[in-house]
């Protein structure tokens, strides 16, 4: 009788384990994986959907619309369509001429120098000996009313308290480096208006010299791409065209600081920004050379009484109408 040969018992267990990953497997990804495979192109549909599902959710518009106020906020400011180009400044009737014998340091004694840190930098490199200086480090045409810039042996106070109780018979103001990163250039207009009509309350009676801002070396700077030389034309125009509505006197030191090429002097700054003594000191020469004579005093007193006169009847008319117009109701 023949030998009948054993069967080899079956590995079960292998096949039980196997057929339970791909249960677990299955449950994991609640079958959408294989129902994918299925058809061509599923697990490239299947994240192409997601993707949409993420960038279609509101939270992300939110946080997407605020990153674009964000950097539209530290951009460069658009310039306002109403600005001249600054080439024109010197034919404006507020130039301050160039004289023909400069004044010598004691027509500053009577004078207040108000500005930022370059003006800053100006009283401590240029030679100066005389006037007095009211400038801070970040000043500007808004916060000269509250920031407390000017140190004193009885505290800190802002520059309008500084000039109260004080009198001055000129005023050099250079102001708007720190307001170069405006959103709008016309409020800059507004803010620095205001400051100088509010200086004038408290000296009436003073010259008022208000500076261009000087150029600075672009390649040097590294406060922010907004501090360029296209925005500081932009600015200086706008203070041109402040102190021609309102007959303050224009100062342009860029005559002589800058290249001749809309930019400061090459090698004037280790920043780009605050200058060497060589050019404070040429700083100081213009100011001694560009001063207001008695015969253009004469000239602007009389346009400044027929403005102030005209105001005056234009006050008066307005407050007629008014009351006519109170009585007939």
């Amino acid at each position: 009788m023949p030998q009948q040969k054993k069967r080899k018992p079956r590995k079960t267990g292998r096949f039980l384990n196997i057929l339970i990953l791909i249960f677990t497997v299955l449950v994991v990804f609640e079958g959408r994986l294989i129902i994918n495979i299925a058809s061509r192109g599923g697990i490239h549909k299947q994240v192409q959907d997601e993707l949409n599902e993420v960038f279609s959710a509101k939270e992300f518009q939110t946080e997407a619309s605020s990153e674009t106020e964000t950097g539209s906020a530290n951009a460069a400011p658009a310039i306002p369509e109403n600005i001249t180009p600054f080439a024109n400044a010197s034919q404006s009737e507020c130039m301050v001429p160039v004289q023909a014998t400069p004044v010598d340091e004691s027509y500053f004694s009577d004078a207040v120098f108000i500005g930022d840190s370059r003006v800053e930098g100006f009283h401590l490199q240029s030679g100066i000996t005389q006037g007095t200086f009211l400038t801070g480090v970040g000043m500007d045409s808004s916060n000269i009313f509250d920031t407390p810039y000017i140190t004193t042996t009885s505290g800190n106070i802002t520059v309008f308290q500084a000039l109260y109780n004080n009198s001055y018979k000129k005023m050099y103001i250079m102001l708007g480096t720190n307001e170069l990163g405006y959103p709008d250039f016309e409020e800059f207009r507004k803010n620095y208006t205001t400051c100088l009509q509010e200086l004038r309350k408290m000296m009436p009676n003073a010259l008022f010299y208000v500076s261009a801002v000087p150029y600075v070396e672009e390649s040097k700077v590294e406060t922010g791409d907004y501090v360029n030389n296209k925005n500081i034309d932009t600015v200086n125009q706008i203070i041109l065209d402040i102190c021609q509505a309102n007959n303050y006197y224009y100062l342009n030191p860029n005559e002589v600081l800058s290249d001749g090429k809309g930019s400061l002097a090459q090698d004037a700054t280790s920043d780009g920004i605050h200058m060497y003594p060589e050019y404070c000191a040429k700083w100081l020469d213009y100011l001694k050379n560009h001063y207001v004579t008695d015969d253009i005093l004469g000239n602007t007193s009389s346009t400044t009484d027929s403005s102030e006169t005209e105001s005056s009847t234009e006050s008066q008319d307005h407050t007629a109408d008014h009351s006519d117009a109170s009585a007939s109701e």
